[in-house]
This record gives C-alpha cells, structure tokens and sequence, in this order.
C-alpha cells in the first residue's frame, strides 16, 4: 500500500462571499476526511486478508477430516446426524 501524506491545498477564498467560502472550506474538508476513510478502509482490507485465507484454510482441513471419518465410520456418522438431527428438532419446538 502507497502512503499519500500531502497535506491539502487551501483555495484563495479573498474574492468569495462568505457563504461560498464555507462551502469551499467545507468541501474540502469533506474530501479530506473521504480520503481518510478510504485509506482506513485498504489498510482493514490489508490487515484482513491473511486472517481470511488463514480461516479458509483451517475450514478446508476440517471438511478433509469430517469426509475421512465418514469413509471409515459411516454408520457412526448417519447415527450421529440423526442424534444432531433429533436434538435441533427438540430445541426449535
């Protein structure tokens, strides 16, 4: 990621009405804390994207061990559904 720390120009206002003045103040004000946000928001992204491909990874592994169990035990797995199966069908009663 590109750090940009420019600080922004301010506009010649002397020419202005005072109400134009504040709008042009305002707007760049507004752009300012735009810019901000944004950078706030890639540098979340950044911090993120390790964390999800790492929880991927952890759910790819687990999916590979339920699926070796099924093979090797897959009575215990159909008992197991149906226990799973009965207990939810109390809970949501």
């Amino acid at each position: 990621m590109i750090s940009n720390t420019t600080t922004p120009q301010v506009p010649n206002t002397s020419l202005l009405s005072e109400s134009e003045k504040l709008a042009s103040v305002a707007g760049d004000q507004l752009d300012h804390a735009v810019q901000g946000a944004h950078h706030a928001i890639d540098r979340f992204a950044d911090s993120a994207v390790p964390k999800v491909r790492r929880l991927a990874e952890t759910g790819d592994a687990w999916t590979s061990s339920l699926r070796s169990t099924v093979r090797e035990q897959p009575l215990m797995a159909v008992a197991a559904a149906l226990a799973l199966g009965a207990l939810l069908g109390r809970i949501t009663r």
